[in-house]
């Protein structure tokens, strides 16, 4: 096997792994960020357990399809990073849309969220949802708003009793 194709194969198969480890996968266009900027923006995703490179699209494509994500291909399109997270599951549509914010050069183009390919409302919609953490948060203070009421009221009642 030449080197050229051997180098090939390996990228390939480092991307169906990425895909197939990853719990989510973001395809962005970054193509007018500047250097500065898509290092914050890689920073930020490392912080976050999202690791971000630059493939070219045929290789991506060709392990889409070995990975079972074939519907990627419509949007191989230009210039492209590829994000996979491997921590909190909607991580990398959270950063990437919460950076694109800031840097409107960052465009969500689709991802890979619970095994099915989406496009870039759907993955755009995926990352304004809470986290687990942020849900469990809000149960959290929706159960104790009731007890603290309570606990003022009993207290109250105390009050006007000692008088």
């Amino acid at each position: 096997m030449k080197p050229a194709l051997q180098k090939k194969t390996a990228v390939v198969k480092e991307i169906v792994d990425n895909l197939k480890t990853a719990n989510s996968a973001v395809i962005v266009e970054y193509q007018k960020l500047t250097v500065a900027e898509f290092t914050e923006l890689r920073r930020t995703l490392t912080e976050k357990s999202v690791s971000i490179k630059v493939y070219k699209n045929n290789l991506v494509s060709l392990a889409a399809k070995e990975a079972g994500f074939g519907e990627l291909d419509q949007f191989l399109t230009g210039p492209n990073a590829f994000a996979f997270g491997t921590g909190e599951e909607m991580a990398a549509a959270k950063t990437l849309a919460k950076f694109a914010k800031k840097h409107p050069a960052l465009k969500l183009k689709a991802g890979i969220y619970e095994g099915k390919v989406l496009d870039t409302k759907a993955i755009t919609e995926i990352a304004l949802l809470p986290t687990k953490d942020e849900l469990l948060s809000m149960f959290a203070s929706s159960l104790l708003y009731p007890l603290r009421m309570f606990a003022i009221a009993v207290k109250e009642i105390a009050k006007t009793r000692s008088e």
